[in-house]
């Protein structure tokens, strides 16, 4: 049978078009909500400039700096269901900005409200917030407010013309720098502007690691052990979209190349629901399921290089599903169970991942020619070892799990994301999410980007982990040990992931009469995950706890018996069996809960105070 070019090229539109749209319909549906959750969120009283305008966040209980990101989307949401009360919305939402985050001293905006001499490297983000307002909403705004608001925008591109250079704040800054610097260049016909954003971008060249991933998320330097400060969160959904649209735009094929190559290695951590798996990076305290608490979105960079990789499509879709099961009352939540667990949202996920799906709904769409809806991770490919971030994926049966020794500190800062060998995430591709690594102790180190925990009933780390309670003393965890030795094993039938470490504080301390060898061995089958737990020394002082949060929603169905638990979700029922008690410190239809990454969970405990003469297994099937 002959088959025509002309036929081929016709069916490959035809695929082509629907690809897309599946994609803008469901963005569509989404931001529609999101534009009425801020719309109604937004405080109107004339005469008071410290609230007129802003858009309150209830989690906060603050009116948010960067809320006037929501300008974006309140133009698209005009435009969208012409009505004019989003045109009067987006005014109202600068002006706010104009009275209580501008300053004149600096010619820039402020992150926080009132704070003259705060963080101001925020205007980097804002500036393009107003250039993609302008560019494609000058109709709705009218010459008298675009020649207003250019007076700001030719004053900020002098702000970070002089301010910003490659080492500047972390990474995520001078990248989106190069996206901003060569839009405002072509805004006001500057060419230093543009020649700024090239100098950058040759900079930039440089955070490339062996592997394929961006680093500077917490310095710019590769420790001792050959790990860098990389954080998927801020990667996928702030710098790596800021570079593929400079690269597009300037032509930087070399960087276009290295963005394309770190996409793809990114993307290896993106789960079959849509979820990003940052259990495991320098800025894992403001993990969510769909990205990362205070950055923008995947999509919009994503999209743009999937005429290079189709999949890449697939992934901005299947992302959005993600955003889509976490919005509730038109507000985007944490994760899929912030809204069960009762907790007063934060409007920030709301107004920032807007302004991305509002990029995204704007873009020209790309030409894929056969579209891809597999992700990596659905792949059943035995083990991937990362040696740039220490960390192990496995992908057996219907197991998805991630195994994770990174050592890098943010800033020096203690127990934020996990080490020591943790199982940080297990993923079931039937059950959904089984378990799943939050900050080791919870501390607001960004006060205005973090909620507080003393708002939740039953607050709890949810790693599994191997803990030891002195009194007076700091918590002794495994998965606190940055010097954890992890080796793995495969055959056709099993994979073998083992590591070793010890017990040790936040500040690498051992307890005083010294810390056993701590070995923790998974055995993954295409039917189950077994995890034995062993220690080569008794304990003589303290209590020695074994606690495994197991993911589930407090809708979900948790039995507990002896030595055997069972959950049951809408998808199915797993089986947990020990050779030791299972025991909880709370009710069976209790759940704990934690924002990182938004998920509630069932806390089994183990007594280990006779681990050093029986081993203890964990079959879960």
């Amino acid at each position: 049978m002959l088959v025509f070019p002309s036929v081929v090229h016709s069916i490959g539109l035809s695929k082509n078009i629907a690809n897309h749209d599946k994609i803008t319909g469901l963005a569509t549906s989404i931001l529609e909500k999101w534009c009425v959750g801020l719309y109604a969120n937004q405080t109107n009283r004339p005469g008071d400039k410290v609230a007129d305008g802003g858009i309150y966040s209830p989690g906060d209980q603050a009116y948010l700096g960067r809320c006037a990101d929501a300008i974006y989307p309140f133009l698209w949401m005009a435009r969208h269901t012409n009505d004019e009360k989003y045109i009067v919305a987006a005014k109202k939402v600068y002006a706010w900005e104009q009275n209580n985050c501008w300053t004149e001293k600096y010619g820039c905006w402020l992150n926080n409200p009132g704070e003259p001499d705060g963080w101001k490297s925020i205007s980097v983000f804002s500036a393009i917030t107003k250039m993609e307002a302008i560019e494609h909403y000058p109709d709705l705004l009218g010459e008298e407010t675009i020649r207003e608001w250019k007076k700001r925008l030719r004053r900020v591109a002098e702000y970070i013309y002089k301010t910003f250079h490659v080492e500047h704040a972390n990474i995520n800054y001078p990248a989106t720098a190069t996206f901003a610097l060569f839009k405002l260049g072509e805004m006001f016909n500057e060419d230093k502007y543009i020649a700024k954003a090239a100098k950058i971008a040759d900079g930039i060249m440089s955070y490339f690691t062996p592997e394929g991933f961006f680093y500077g998320e917490g310095g710019r330097h590769v420790n001792k052990d050959g790990q860098y400060p990389i954080d998927l969160g801020y990667n996928v959904e702030e710098s790596l979209p800021a570079l593929a649209h400079y690269s597009r735009l300037s032509g930087n094929k070399e960087l276009h190349e290295k963005v394309l190559k770190a996409m793809k290695v990114h993307l290896e951590f993106m789960l079959p629901s849509g979820g990003w798996d940052n259990s495991w990076g320098t800025r894992n305290f403001k993990w969510t399921m769909w990205g990362s608490r205070t950055s923008d979105g995947c999509h919009a960079g994503y999209y743009l290089f999937a005429d290079k990789e189709p999949v890449f499509a697939e992934a901005v879709y299947r992302n959005l599903k993600c955003l889509e099961a976490c919005t509730h009352n038109n507000i985007l939540t944490s994760g899929p169970n912030e809204y069960l667990a009762k907790a007063t949202p934060s409007t920030y996920h709301t107004f920032d991942h807007a302004k991305a799906l509002t990029t995204l709904l704007n873009m020209t769409p790309p030409e894929i020619s056969q579209p891809q809806t597999i992700l990596p991770r659905e792949k059943e490919y035995g083990v991937k070892k990362y040696d740039d971030i220490n960390t192990i994926l496995f992908s057996k049966g219907p197991w998805r799990g991630t195994v994770t020794g990174y050592n890098v500190d943010y800033y020096n800062k203690t127990n934020g994301h996990c080490s020591g060998g943790a199982l940080s995430c297990l993923y079931h591709t039937r059950l959904g999410m089984l378990s799943a690594a939050s900050m080791t102790e919870y501390r607001r180190w960004e006060k205005y980007n973090m909620l507080d925990e003393k708002s939740i009933e039953n607050f709890m780390c949810l790693t599994p982990r191997l803990e030891l309670v002195i009194e007076g003393k700091p918590v002794y965890r495994n998965i606190s040990d940055y010097q954890a030795e992890i080796e793995f094993h495969e055959t056709q039938e099993e994979l073998l992931i083992n590591t070793k470490s010890r017990l040790v504080s936040g500040k690498q301390n051992i307890p005083e009469a010294g810390s056993p060898v701590v070995s923790v061995n998974y055995k993954i089958t295409g039917s189950s995950i077994a995890i034995t737990i062993s220690i080569n020394k008794k304990i003589e002082q303290g209590d020695l706890t074994f606690i495994f949060p197991l993911v589930c929603s407090s809708v979900d169905h948790v039995t507990l018996n002896g030595n055997s638990a069972n959950l049951k979700n809408r998808h199915g029922t797993l089986a947990v069996e020990s050779n030791y008690l299972l025991t909880s410190p709370i009710s069976i239809e209790k759940r704990v809960y934690n924002f990182i990454p938004g998920l509630q969970a069932y806390p089994i405990e183990i007594d280990c105070s006779e681990l050093q003469e029986k081993k203890l297994s964990l079959l879960l099937s």
